[in-house]
């Protein structure tokens, strides 16, 4: 049995991903090439989600509760969680390498960037899981591939627009943040949430399973069988990764689902609560209310 869940393990891992990202259903915004001369700054306002990529130069980027983060050439910065931030270009010129490579001396710098938004509604918890800053870094020369290719084919679109462009941008866009969120959960980095779970190969396997089957009754003993661990290192390892107990994920991973039935189907609450694994409609509307803040009839009147 273990080894059949770590031969499916990268297959599973990512469902995950696709799982949340279907929810809060992820929508490209638009993108263009940007500038900032020396000693210069932008600020974004909180409300929506940005990505930069730096193509020459260097910005220092400041969000509220990261402080500064000094980005170069080759860096790819992703904001998901929309609370504002701000880029600054720094005094400095580009490095002796950079300005050999391109003949000449860049003051301020050049960048990428593009907006996107998440329709959370009730599921904006889910955003939880994310930092305020995710950092890919890499060297002018070295740029990953994917996104070499990803930025340039928004460029073309970008800058000589036709016919279904912004739809185009809108898809690559897509693409950009889901690969991003991708490398980065592959990672492993300290973070505490879902995403940094898939991190972990064997937390990953156990993250699958539930959302793969989320109406099952799992116990702690078959998830940690799953992982091939013991139930003790399990449980704790979960927690130390995801930031909450598994059992206690897998019910808040199925209230979720429920507010997204709720919210985009005609379903009536008895029906959801059975689907959620709930006997009673009282257990289920306590059980939503201690998750969201609200009831789930509350819901449907808001909608």
């Amino acid at each position: 049995m273990h080894e059949a869940a770590k031969d499916t393990s990268d297959g599973l891992k990512y469902d995950v991903l696709s799982d949340v990202l279907t929810l809060i259903r992820l929508r490209g915004g638009v993108a263009t090439d940007d500038r900032l001369g020396p000693e210069s700054g932008r600020s974004y306002r909180p409300g929506q989600a940005y990505f930069h990529f730096v193509r020459n130069g260097r910005l220092t980027l400041l969000t509220s509760t990261s402080g500064e983060r000094a980005l170069k050439a080759g860096d790819l910065v992703l904001l998901p969680r929309c609370l504002g931030h701000s880029l600054h270009a720094r005094s400095s010129l580009v490095t002796r390498e950079e300005s050999t490579s391109t003949g000449r001396q860049l003051a301020g710098a050049i960048f990428f960037t593009g907006s996107f938004q998440f329709d959370t509604g009730p599921l904006s918890s889910l955003l939880s899981g994310l930092p305020e800053a995710i950092y890919l870094q890499s060297e002018p020369d070295r740029v990953p591939d994917w996104l070499e290719g990803i930025v340039r084919f928004m460029t073309l679109e970008a800058t000589k627009p036709s016919a279904g462009a912004q739809l185009m941008i809108s898809r690559l866009i897509d693409l950009l943040v889901i690969r991003t969120l991708r490398e980065w959960a592959a990672s492993k980095p300290g973070h505490k949430g879902w995403l940094s779970g898939l991190g972990d190969k064997r937390i990953g396997q156990a993250l699958a399973a539930m959302h793969k089957d989320p109406a099952r009754e799992w116990t702690i003993q078959e998830l940690a069988g799953i992982a091939a661990m013991s139930r003790s290192l399990f449980a704790e390892r979960f927690a130390a990764a995801v930031g909450e107990p598994p059992l206690r994920y897998l019910k808040n991973w199925r209230l979720t689902l429920a507010a997204d039935m709720l919210r985009h189907g005609s379903m009536k609450i008895a029906e959801v609560a059975q689907r959620s694994g709930y006997e009673s409609d009282a257990g289920f509307s306590r059980a939503f209310k201690a998750c969201f803040g609200y009831p789930p009839s509350e819901l449907q009147r808001q909608l």
